[in-house]
């Protein structure tokens, strides 16, 4: 079976597919892989034209190809390479103050109960033997919890858990790819890595950690040293900060030679229908069919259980994909094993509420802002945005719209010539999640004094407690301007109860003139 999965540089769309019959009709000779010429789109090696003869002509890569996992060789040699739980687990690196630490994410199985997918300790052995040990109790109920696993990089972490459960091992590996030796990229943005055949964009900032010094850096790209790591009497990892400033042919080889296609046109994948709720890596649904939209369609699309057979058409300049759910759960996965992007598919009623997605709302050094309306305007007069997901953001000024924003998953978006007036709303999707209003404040007004007393008060409040009424719902959205005391309400009504002095403190607080602040 020949190669399918292999581009050619264009320079105008970057890496793009090549069908053998443009690539023959390009080359009525041999292409040796060490030309460079030719690339197997799914592990970024090179590959070799064969030469015309009895044989027919066809991609092969080498004998001596470093990466010999890659999904189009073994699918060649018909060897299965895909099964549940067979994509990368979510790493991660986090940097400051000229030093870095990496972290693998562990993303809750579907069921958070006791008979749901669990263990006792996971157990992450890197390279070194070094075992990074963790109660399963430290995971979040919701979305991924990344745990620490040093500042010494593996290229491969061994996964094992005490005493797991029999379906523990449907959604978790055994071992988990780390950093390449020959480099690996991390989104700055985000601190995740880019795995071998991701997808890179010209005009972004990302770190690029090592095994040599960076050497031959070509024209169109900046650097920065971040940190030096000595792992071993002669190994030294290296940590830059890299900035994209152009797209060209020796811009994206620079990436290649790390097994990164750098491209202008990202791959994203939109589920249509039917209606889902969806989680970090699970997608649930209730329907046999299901429809997505993948847009830049050199992304492989793979499915497993292998027998489901995927429909699609080109539509724009993305396909429109028809799958049909024969089992109650899938895995769906971009690029080799997932490197671009995996979820767990999974059908069942929708009885079930998503999580509300977290926005992160900040100025520009870095103090988390959670307020709703504020009286003072931002240091610089911005702030920075990050959300789960992609959505939008509308900012406007004395409630007409000045600007609609598009906003990326986990990018950080910069809101600037803030003013008194001003309001930020932030959608995910279609739904309005978080906004923030700056207003001059009223001189009888002093909110922070105010917001100190009736902490102390609350936290005085011991008496007999009460079962949180629907009403505490009302109150706590008035305390916008009061952020410790709307926190200890909140604490409240996740734990379900209130003292009643607590409760009628607040009704009391209610029930004054809009406006007034008044000091028992």
């Amino acid at each position: 079976m020949p190669l399918t999965h292999v581009c050619v540089w264009d320079g105008k769309a970057g890496y793009r597919r090549v069908s053998i019959e443009e690539a023959c009709s390009m080359y009525p000779y041999t292409v040796a892989a060490n030309r460079g010429i030719f690339v197997c789109s799914l592990c970024a090696q090179n590959v070799g034209l064969t030469a015309p003869g009895a044989n027919v002509r066809h991609f092969r890569h080498t004998s001596a190809a470093q990466k010999k996992e890659c999904e189009d060789r073994a699918q060649a040699y018909a060897r299965a390479s895909t099964g549940y739980n067979c994509h990368p687990m979510p790493l991660r690196i986090k940097v400051a103050h000229g030093s870095y630490s990496l972290e693998l994410g562990f993303f809750h199985t579907p069921s958070s109960a006791t008979s749901g997918p669990r263990c006792q300790k996971i157990i992450i052995t890197d390279d070194n033997k070094q075992q990074h040990i963790y109660s399963f109790e430290r995971l979040s109920l919701e979305g991924v919890t990344y745990l620490n696993v040093g500042n010494i990089p593996s290229t491969e972490y061994h996964l094992s858990y005490d005493h797991p459960s029999s379906n523990l091992d449907r959604y978790w590996p055994s071992k988990t790819t780390g950093v390449n030796i020959r480099g690996s990229f991390f989104d700055c943005s985000t601190g995740k890595i880019l795995y071998s055949g991701s997808k890179a964009y010209p005009y972004r900032d990302y770190y690029l950690l090592q095994r040599r010094s960076i050497g031959y850096v070509p024209h169109g790209i900046s650097y920065e040293s971040i940190a030096e790591t000595r792992t071993g009497s002669f190994t030294t990892w290296y940590l830059y900060k890299i900035h994209v400033q152009d797209f060209s042919a020796s811009v994206a080889r620079f990436f290649l030679e790390r097994s990164i296609f750098l491209t202008e046109k990202p791959v994203v994948f939109y589920p249509i229908w039917p209606p889902y709720v969806e989680d970090p890596y699970f997608l649930y649904h209730h329907d046999p069919r299901i429809y997505f939209y993948m847009q830049g369609g050199d992304a492989e699309l793979n499915i497993y259980p292998a027998t489901i057979y995927a429909q699609h058409q080109n539509l724009g300049d993305g396909k429109l994909y028809r799958i049909y759910a024969a089992s109650k759960e899938q895995l769906l996965s971009l690029g080799q094993s997932g490197a671009i992007g995996f979820s767990y598919l999974m059908t069942k009623p929708l009885d079930m509420v998503a999580a509300f997605p977290e926005v992160q709302i900040k100025s520009i050094d870095g103090n988390l802002i959670a307020e709703d309306t504020c009286n003072r305007l931002p240091k610089g007069k911005q702030l920075t945005i990050q959300t789960p997901f992609d959505g939008k953001v509308i900012l406007l000024k004395n409630n007409k719209i000045l600007e609609i924003r598009h906003i990326v998953a986990e990018e950080i978006l910069t809101v600037d010539d803030l003013s008194f007036g001003c309001e930020v709303r932030i959608f995910q999707s279609c739904d309005i999640v978080r906004s923030i209003r700056f207003e001059k404040s009223k001189e009888n007004k002093n909110y922070a004094d105010f917001d100190q007393e009736m902490i102390q008060k609350l936290n005085n409040c011991n008496g007999p407690a009460m079962a949180v009424p629907h009403s505490v719902g009302v109150i706590a959205k008035s305390l916008s301007n009061f952020p410790q005391s709307k926190k200890w309400l909140y604490r409240m009504i996740r734990k379900g109860n209130v003292p009643v002095d607590a409760f009628k403190l607040m009704v009391s607080y209610q029930n004054r003139k809009k406006g007034a602040v008044k000091h028992d």
